[in-house]
Parts: structure tokens; C-alpha cells; sequence
């Protein structure tokens, strides 16, 4: 599907004047993550190695159906599960999306597509949902190398096919592509030469791309050195070049969306500034504890936004 239109994925397709305030601020997003299991060992997973696991503290399915009901009424019209792990093998995955779909929000799920299949996929087409892929490259070792674990590549090209055919549906929007695929790729030392080659697959097929590099959190900052080496400014020029817009969820300005106009709640009910920010940054609350709403004016309070195109709160403090 070649074209000049702009290509953006359902969830993060606002117009920016669609951002509008209310007396939260703007108050857009939701990022809710959910089970800390994770079937992959990426080299650069912001959460760390060692967390991958379900924690005992984790949010339980009425924390979780509360929370969006709360978000709901804070004006929030998107749900995203970022996933401090993967967010289909969390028990509880089909009831957020029932509640979603009866509540008229939208989801955004971050997913490795693993656990995916031709079942799932069609019945995924009925729900307000946008599927985000990671995908670091096509290259079959390269791929996983990257997610540290052997024998995969293989189910997640399957599943890619599967979503063109019974999934991916891209709608023209004016001068824009508003598709319900996306793909988001890290860039490393390793990946860079795969980046070019994802981007096309991505313009061909009319699907939301985004690559950017890696984050000095988590696992990251222990495999900098091997994920980084000495070319920082290099992988970043790429991420630069190749990426749909400077962050995942980035608006028309290049603001990060889920930062500048959403709140952020870790799988045990922390609130935090942006899904990349589990370091110590200084602690906000617990929605076990307080409403959304005060969390929101607390985070706002605490936490100054900073409005600039390109800002990065977990960068501007990590990777210097």
C-alpha cells in the first residue's frame, strides 16, 4: 500500500486538537500494565531480567475493571497495556477487553505476538483494539538474539500473515492511513541494519511503525555496552530516520502522548509519570489507596509537564 498519506495507529490517531484539557489537564490515555510473567528474555527489557515474573502484589481482576471505569470518568478514551511483561498471557486479558468494548474505550495492546494464533487473531477483529508488535528484526537470529529465546521467529512470521489477512483493515483518513497493526522495533548494534527492511514491510502493508534506541533502564543498563557499544548518535540518527514519529504513542507536534496527556499504573497499583519510569523518581501513589483522580492531580503537581517536541522524561534523567 505505497502512498504519501501518513500512516497512525488507531489509539494514538488523535489530531492534536483533539487533546483537550479538562480540569485534570489533558487527561487523554491510560497506560495500565498488567501481568509481570513474560515468555521472552529481551536484551534490553526496561523492566529487567530478574522481574519477569508475576509479582504477589499484582493489581487482581477488580483493581484492574475499577481502574478503567475510574479513567473513563477522568475523560481518558484509551486504555494502552505497555506490559511490564506480556499482556496476552495475563489471566485476565479477555475481561479487559469485555470491559473496554462496554465501556466504547479503545486498547492499544504492546504484545510479542507469541502467543497470538488464527483463532485469536479473528476473534481480536471484534474488540476496539490495536495490536502493537515488537519486532527487531526478519532476520531469524537476529530476532532471536534479541528476545533470548530460540525456536520463536518462525510463529511470529505466521502470526504477521495471519493479521494481514483477518486483522489488519487500514482505513483512509483525509491525508491519513489509520491502521489497527503496528510494529516497534529497538534499535541496537545489532538490529540496525534490519530497521530499513521493517520500515518497508510496514510501508507496504500500510502499518504504524516506530523503532527508537534502546533506554538505560532495566536490562538495558546492564547490556548497554553490547546493545550500544560507541554509537549512540548512529542508532539514534536511525531511529530518527526510519521511526513514524519520536515515540510510540507521539503526537502531531512529537510529544510523547502517554507522557504529556496520560497517566501510567504499574501492575501493583503504583501510578507512575510514563510506562518506562519504574526507577525511583520520587513515589506518586497507589490506586489501592486513592482515586485515579487524585493520583492525577498529585502526579500533575509533582511532576511539572514539560510540553517540548521530542521530550523523553526516562531519557532526559537515564541515558546522560
Amino acid at each position: 500500500m505505497p502512498n504519501n498519506n501518513v500512516i497512525v495507529l488507531a489509539g494514538y490517531h488523535w489530531r492534536q486538537a483533539e487533546m483537550k484539557g479538562n480540569e485534570l489537564g489533558n487527561i487523554v490515555y491510560v497506560a495500565l500494565n498488567m501481568t509481570s510473567a513474560c515468555n521472552y528474555q529481551c536484551s534490553y527489557c526496561f523492566v529487567g531480567l530478574k522481574n519477569l515474573k508475576a509479582a504477589r502484589d499484582e493489581l487482581v481482576l477488580g483493581d484492574k475493571l475499577r481502574v478503567i471505569r475510574e479513567a473513563k470518568e477522568c475523560g481518558v478514551r484509551v486504555v494502552s497495556i505497555p506490559g511490564r511483561g506480556e499482556p496476552m498471557a495475563d489471566r485476565n486479558f479477555w475481561d479487559i477487553l469485555e470491559e473496554m468494548k462496554r465501556l466504547g474505550l479503545w486498547l492499544v495492546v504492546y504484545t510479542n505476538g507469541y502467543l497470538l494464533d488464527s483463532d485469536r487473531i479473528k476473534q481480536l477483529k471484534d474488540f476496539p483494539v490495536s495490536l502493537y508488535l515488537k519486532v527487531d528484526s526478519f532476520d531469524p537470529d537476529i530476532y532471536e538474539q534479541m528476545v533470548g529465546k530460540q525456536g520463536v521467529f518462525e510463529r511470529l512470521r505466521r502470526n504477521l500473515d495471519v493479521l494481514l489477512e483477518h486483522f489488519h483493515e487500514p482505513k483512509i483518513d483525509g491525508d491519513r492511513i489509520i491502521t489497527r497493526l503496528g510494529i516497534n522495533s529497538v534499535v541496537t548494534t545489532q538490529t540496525a541494519e534490519s530497521i530499513p527492511t521493517i520500515h518497508r514491510w510496514c510501508q507496504n502493508h500500510g502499518s504504524y511503525y516506530t523503532c527508537r534506541s534502546p533506554v538505560k533502564v532495566g536490562e538495558a543498563a546492564i547490556t548497554w555496552d553490547m546493545l550500544v557499544q560507541d554509537q549512540a548518535e548512529r542508532l539514534r540518527a536511525i531511529g530518527q530516520q526510519y521511526t513514524a514519529r519520536n515515540f510510540t504513542s507521539s503526537t502531531e507536534l512529537g510529544q510523547c502522548g502517554i507522557y504529556l496527556f496520560g497517566i501510567t499504573v504499574d501492575n501493583n497499583g503504583e501510578v507512575l509519570v510514563c510506562p518506562d519510569a519504574h526507577s525511583d523518581f520520587g513515589r506518586i501513589g497507589n490506586v489501592k489507596e486513592s482515586s485515579l483522580r487524585e493520583l492525577i492531580l498529585r502526579r500533575n503537581e509533582k511532576f511539572p509537564l514539560n510540553l517540548a517536541s521530542g521530550y523523553c522524561f526516562v531519557k532526559a534523567r537515564m541515558n546522560s
